[in-house]
């Protein structure tokens, strides 16, 4: 038995032709790549043989053979595929049908796609074959092999991708060995940084308010080319170089959350935000002193947790001089100031609320 281009003389179907006195019956046969083909001549006819007579995919002749005999080749590849008998000078064509290869396609990740490093990226592929079956689908990133998947939906994931440029390729094989290759490029990158160094979070702000946020980003492995800041999700500005800043005047009364959105030259952004509030200040009322001692003197007065309210002192209601003593941001209502500096002369006080911001 003789084998044609077929690994280890694997078969398809087997399909018979009959030497029938002078001819071949059919004289004609349609088979597929893989498939083989048996000639059988009877007992008792004439001495025949079967010589190929294409080119260049020329096959081995049988010997001439008295009946009973038979001769086998397989046809591993498609083409038209003559031959004749050349004692009797009768004729015969095998014709072989083309394997297609199959098709493969990565829906995703598309190219071109850019991801933040560490990357978990799933590979996913279509692939079909219009005269077989898929019989694997490999997947690799750079020359590694990811994965074989035999059936589908075919997918593989690579996780933990470092910075860098990445080939994802899908090799598709069919029934009969054909393959067909499909790839992507991808890039994964090291996001930018980006903090609000102003306002801090929680900061209580006294309305109308009016704010500068400013911000600080970076760019380990590229350039920052944006800095986009927004009160909730209204944009303020786009900043394309540093200092980083957008101005936001006359906040009334409520809370607002102020983000800064960072991008950079790969396309890849980080996010920073702040909440604040913005308050109507009570009125400032102080409570009545008590002194425990001659250099101990104490009072209360009415705040806003949040807000910076300045003491001052002056030992003549006359004068215009108001000393500051103490600056602190309240943190309950009412707030306890204790002077253990005090003297026996005329002190007078009064508590200021700062302007906030």
């Amino acid at each position: 038995m003789l084998c044609l281009v077929v690994p280890l003389c694997s078969f398809g179907a087997t399909v018979s032709v009959s030497v029938i006195n002078f001819a071949f019956v059919p004289a004609t046969t349609n088979i597929s790549a893989g498939d083989r083909v048996i000639w059988t001549w009877p007992s008792g006819s004439n001495a025949h043989n079967v010589t190929s007579t294409s080119s260049p995919q020329a096959w081995t002749a049988s010997a001439t053979l008295n009946g009973p005999a038979t001769f086998t080749n397989t046809f591993g590849l498609g083409g038209n595929f003559p031959y004749k008998c050349t004692v009797h000078n009768f004729t015969g064509s095998i014709i072989v049908a083309t394997n297609l290869p199959p098709t493969v396609t990565i829906t995703n990740p598309v190219s071109g796609t850019v991801f933040a490093a560490p990357a978990n990226v799933t590979i996913q592929a279509l692939a079909t074959d219009a005269d077989g079956t898929v019989t694997n689908v490999q997947f690799l990133v750079g020359t590694t092999v990811l994965t074989n998947e035999v059936a589908a939906p075919f997918s593989a994931t690579t996780n933990n991708l470092a910075a860098g440029n990445y080939t994802l390729s899908a090799i598709a094989s069919d029934n009969l060995g054909a393959k067909k290759t499909n790839s992507v490029s991808i890039t994964v990158d090291v996001p930018p940084t980006v903090t609000i160094t102003n306002p801090a979070s929680g900061t209580v702000l006294a309305a109308p308010a009016n704010v500068t946020i400013q911000a600080s980003a970076s760019d380990a492995d590229g350039t920052v080319t944006n800095v986009q800041f927004l009160v909730g999700p209204v944009v303020l500005t786009n900043e394309v170089a540093a200092p980083f800043f957008g101005v936001t005047n006359n906040l009334a009364v409520g809370s607002y959350t102020f983000s800064a959105v960072v991008s950079d030259n790969a396309g890849l952004t980080a996010t920073n935000a702040v909440t604040v509030s913005v308050i109507t200040p009570v009125q400032v009322t102080l409570g009545a002193p008590t002194q425990s001692s001659s250099t101990n003197f104490q009072f209360s007065y009415s705040a806003d947790v949040g807000l910076t309210y300045v003491i001052q002192l002056s030992t003549d209601l006359t004068s215009p001089d108001w000393i500051p003593i103490f600056t602190n941001v309240a943190t309950s209502n009412p707030m306890t100031f204790v002077d253990s500096n005090a003297t026996n002369n005329p002190g007078f006080y009064r508590v200021e609320l700062l302007p906030n911001p």
